[in-house]
């Protein structure tokens, strides 16, 4: 297990009580080019002789969808913005991409299913989706700028995989200054192995938390009283 001391030398960083109207939930790569079997991870697979090869990954994915959308339906009912993030190059060689992503280039063809986000946890509305051509999505896209715009500064992470596209950004988050938290539930990796060693890596001293869909359920329907009493107030 991966283990600061220094850690126990400071204090665990401390975050402002929780506020629907400067949180934001972004939900990364829940789209079918990564985590459907029949997206282009599965065909990959297929198409090298090792259908069996990701089984766990589209397992684990099935696992997080009710969870992440039980989240999203609690964040839409208490106003707090919904971001969706997916791969998406702009030209159809994808050569606009970085280098560690375009070596899939002559598997990836244009297909439109793959750019689907998964029914389960579709956008819905007028809700924002961000076209990332990195692994981490504030390096490609201009989601500082539209949080910032939108004065969000805590920021819920979900999505796959944890040890990779989610991790980059939300390390990235915190190091800019966002309160960050990872739906602990609501993440996934091609193993669970990997998805908990990165849990326990990222929030390691606290800088980035970690918390189940259940305790986030709680703590947005605790805030929605007091949001309101302070509106009334001011």
């Amino acid at each position: 297990m991966a283990y600061d001391p220094y850690y126990q030398l400071v204090p665990e960083p401390k975050e402002p009580p929780f506020d629907p109207d400067r949180t934001a939930f972004i939900i990364i790569d829940l789209h079918n080019g990564c985590g459907h079997p029949d997206g282009l991870m599965g065909r990959l697979a297929q198409e090298q002789g090792k259908p069996w090869l990701l089984k766990e990954r589209f397992d684990f994915t099935q696992e997080i969808l009710p969870n992440v959308r039980r989240l999203q339906d609690a964040c839409r009912k208490a106003g707090i913005e919904l971001i969706h993030v997916r791969v998406k190059y702009l030209t159809k060689d994808h050569r606009d991409g970085q280098r560690s992503l375009a070596r899939e280039v002559k598997a990836r063809t244009t297909i439109p299913f793959d750019l689907e986000f998964m029914e389960m946890v579709a956008p819905q509305g007028d809700e924002i989706i961000i076209d990332k051509t990195s692994a981490g999505t504030f390096n490609s896209t201009a989601l500082d700028q539209i949080l910032r715009n939108m004065g969000r500064d805590r920021l819920l992470f979900a999505g796959m995989v944890t040890e990779g596209c989610v991790e980059m950004t939300a390390r990235t988050a915190a190091d800019r200054g966002y309160y960050t938290t990872l739906v602990s539930d609501g993440c996934c990796s091609s193993t669970h192995l990997a998805h908990y060693d990165a849990l326990q890596r990222m929030t390691d001293g606290g800088l980035i938390k970690a918390r189940t869909v259940d305790e986030l359920v709680k703590t947005i329907e605790a805030s929605r009283p007091a949001a309101k009493a302070a509106a009334v107030a001011a």
